[in-house]
């Protein structure tokens, strides 16, 4: 057993010694991970793990937590386990089927925020968010936005209900209406034309070269759905780009995360559909990487 042994007797030596075995089996930030799993298994944050690292683990509790390290080490993502990740600040449920919240996100939301509350009309806020998967985007703005209604869509059974969790988790459900269908199909009926202020999404945007290539902790256990863009990668934002401006108001604008080395394309897109501005925004995520793409319909 990995965990039974005298010397696991204490939070202290299990802590050193599942980060000895991470680094091991090559998984990336071992002493985080570690640190993460401990956290989540013990209902301690980091620093109680190290303000109790003499108290010993109870037999129940060892076999416990041999299970979840036996996890890991197959290469079950550490949020599939823990079924936990911080966004902004807050935590939010991760279930197996559902796209893992990535910290670049962050970006595409916080530059979104601050759009919405530089408007000058003092109308209610109607956006979508496509794509929803946990729901972080939608239940993000509707923490930081007072007045506003988010349609918050996707594909995906399963992830419309993690989302709707979610929601609930964060009392913000009053705020968001979740339509299931793919892009825009579910605005028949629910969305008028011309009625919305934002159309903000983290579409699916791996090529299929990087998809034949990505590690097999990510392809193997996250939903292809939400990962695969097509040959190229761009499927979804033709798609969105193109519809789009339906359903945007006079200066609403979409807001999408974009792969690497996509900026280029999807700004060429945008241009060439002749709906949009020329002064296209772009951002750069924490790793110095163009990220997020921002352009506002024609008046």
């Amino acid at each position: 057993m990995l965990v039974t042994e005298d010397k696991f007797k204490t939070i202290g030596q299990t802590l050193k010694w599942v980060s000895k075995l991470f680094k091991s089996v090559e998984i990336i930030n071992p002493e985080r991970e570690t640190e993460l799993l401990l956290s989540y298994f013990l209902k301690m944050n980091r620093s109680e793990i190290y303000l109790n690292s003499n108290r010993a683990l109870k037999n129940k509790e060892k076999k416990q937590l041999e299970n979840m390290i036996q996890e890991r080490i197959r290469k079950i993502p550490l949020q599939y386990i823990t079924k936990h990740q911080e966004f902004m600040g807050m935590d939010f449920l991760v279930e197996k089927g559902v796209l893992i919240p990535r910290p670049e996100t962050e970006i595409l939301v916080e530059r979104v925020i601050e759009r919405l509350k530089k408007r000058k009309s003092s109308s209610h806020i109607k956006i979508v968010d496509l794509g929803t998967g946990t729901g972080i985007i939608a239940i993000s703005i509707a923490e930081f936005i007072k007045d506003i209604t988010i349609y918050a869509t996707d594909i995906s059974k399963k992830s419309l209900q993690v989302a709707l969790k979610n929601a609930q988790k964060h009392n913000c459900e009053n705020k968001i209406i979740f339509l299931q269908g793919d892009l825009f199909g579910p605005f028949q009926g629910k969305i008028e034309k011309n009625s919305l202020d934002v159309i903000i999404s983290n579409p699916p945007y791996v090529n299929l070269d990087d998809f034949k290539s990505l590690p097999s902790e990510i392809k193997g256990n996250e939903p292809k759905i939400a990962l695969y863009g097509g040959v190229d990668g761009i499927d979804c934002y033709r798609k969105i780009i193109k519809g789009s401006p339906k359903f945007l108001k006079r200066d609403g604008f979409i807001a999408l995360e974009v792969g690497a080395d996509q900026v280029k394309i999807i700004k060429e897109l945008i241009l060439k559909e002749n709906n949009y501005r020329k002064n296209v925004e772009i951002f750069k995520d924490y790793s110095g990487i163009e990220r997020v793409v921002i352009a506002y319909r024609k008046g």
